[in-house]
């Protein structure tokens, strides 16, 4: 039972981190927009990071430990949160070649993955988590019994396995197209310098402009393709790396041609 417990205080915890998100960016930004990796009104990461408290809390609780010193919950959740931020950064950029959340250009930043001022509000997060958040979410739901526990927690894994089955697919759909888009650039940019190599031409900026009209060109035509679901989740991304196939090929190959013309 506590299995299902936990499962939905984390839905619980992910859709009001998904809700933060939007007023924060309605705020900032004024506008509205759908944060988060899934396409559902959901924000993991903060699931996690609530539901860690929460499992800290009730460990500590049991042991006549708690509550801690609001200095210990920040400095917890401060650690804690730079761990958790860098970790899910790092594995979604291997997973899908993309990043949610991009702070590069933000102070003491890692790699863009995590920054001070962010973990600082997280630690700060992780108090009110502690002292207000959990206290409210057990109020509401005390009243729910062990089989209420269980039906929600396999309602709401149903729901967020066909979540995520269609982010996936939709991320991993994208990445097979990039793969391609990158092969096809790069068949056309040989045949392109082909053809300088004929006219005796080696304007570098030239095969720049190409390159960057062709792809423009592919791009556009092969987003055409792409599903009203695809769109939304793809406009999430702050970040896409488009996977590097053949890295060196073209460098390689305008090398040569440039060679030739010389040596003519």
């Amino acid at each position: 039972m506590w299995v299902s417990r936990y499962f939905v205080y984390f839905i619980i915890y992910s859709c009001m981190g998904w809700v933060y998100e939007i007023i924060y960016t309605l705020v900032r930004e004024r506008r509205w927009e759908n944060r988060g990796f899934l396409y559902g009104p959901i924000c993991p990461i903060y699931g996690i990071g609530a539901l860690t408290i929460t499992g800290l809390s009730d460990f500590l609780e049991a042991r006549g430990m708690w509550p801690l010193g609001w200095q210990q919950i920040f400095l917890i959740s401060f650690l804690g949160s730079i761990v958790l931020e860098y970790i899910t950064s790092w594995g979604l950029e291997k997973l899908f070649h993309a990043s949610w959340w991009d702070y590069s250009e933000a102070p003491l930043n890692i790699h863009g993955r995590v920054c001070l001022p962010a973990s600082l509000g997280f630690g700060a997060a992780g108090v009110f988590v502690a002292y207000l958040l959990i206290p409210f979410v057990k109020d509401i739901t005390s009243g729910i019994s062990p089989v209420g526990f269980e039906g929600l927690g396999i309602l709401f894994a149903g729901v967020l396995g066909m979540d995520l089955t269609l982010t996936i697919s939709a991320l991993t759909n994208f990445e097979k197209m990039a793969v391609q888009l990158n092969e096809v650039v790069n068949r056309h940019m040989e045949a392109f310098v082909k053809k300088l190599e004929e006219k005796k031409l080696s304007e570098g900026d030239l095969l720049t402009e190409e390159r960057e009209r062709f792809t423009k060109e592919k791009i556009k035509k092969l987003l055409q393709y792409h599903s009203i679901r695809q769109h939304e989740v793809l406009r999430r991304v702050k970040k896409y790396r488009y996977p590097e196939i053949d890295a060196g090929r073209m460098e390689h190959v305008i090398k040569e041609i440039k060679g030739a013309l010389k040596r003519k």
